[in-house]
């Protein structure tokens, strides 16, 4: 009877202690899905700039140079969470690789891009009357907004977005006749929509610093 007594008091020693082990893990390791995805994904990789740079012609590289703004970025993400319509993104998709201010309907977007901007930003919009992208009168900081149709191939878009600065720094380049210009470029983007029905808004910005004359 009494090796039957230290046998039970065992087993129920090792019970009590497996409940205290199992009792102290409390790690949940159910994945937290949220509530729904969010109407605006961001979509901009560390060093977008530099990849966007790196993907114009010499004489573009030979000018510019690359960073990041988080300034930018958020002002891009704002414009998107201002689109609550479906006919917005309709508009936008017909602007594709364009820099946007030439429809009344997208006027809410620019205006919260704009808003969001730092003040010392000078906000383009594309001329009726087919002016330059961007309409540099001297040294500061220029952003535009352009839409692109979403596509699965990031590459693509990427590709659209290099050509749209190569296009601009065809502007710029002229270094202001005698002066000597450094320019910096920042790019962010976000998708807006789905792949279905969506398009991605990017917001690119050129620093423009004359130098020295030459």
């Amino acid at each position: 009877i009494m090796k039957l007594k230290k046998i039970a008091s065992l087993a129920l020693a090792g019970i009590m202690a497996v409940s205290m082990l199992t009792a102290c893990d409390t790690t949940n390791n159910t994945p937290d899905t949220g509530d729904g995805e969010p109407p605006v994904i961001d979509t901009t990789p560390t060093g977008y700039s530099a990849t966007i740079l790196s993907g114009t012609n010499l004489h573009t590289k030979d000018l510019m140079t690359a960073e990041d703004s988080d300034m930018l970025s958020n002002a891009v993400v704002a414009a998107g969470e201002s689109i609550n319509e479906g006919y917005i993104i309709e508009q936008l998709q017909d602007m594709d690789g364009k820099l946007i201010g030439s429809s009344r309907v997208a006027e809410g977007v620019v205006n919260t891009f704009a808003l969001n901007l730092a003040t010392d930003v000078e906000l383009q919009k594309w001329d009726f009357d087919g002016g330059k992208d961007f309409d540099v009168v001297g040294g500061g900081k220029y952003a535009g907004l352009y839409a692109f149709s979403l596509d699965p191939q990031e590459s693509d878009v990427n590709g659209a977005v290099s050509t749209t600065v190569q296009n601009i720094m065809e502007d710029l380049s002229d270094h202001y006749g005698q002066t000597t210009v450094a320019y910096t470029l920042s790019v962010a983007k976000a998708q807006v929509g789905t792949v279905a029905h969506g398009v991605i808004l990017v917001g690119i910005m050129v620093e423009v610093v004359p130098t020295h004359a030459a």
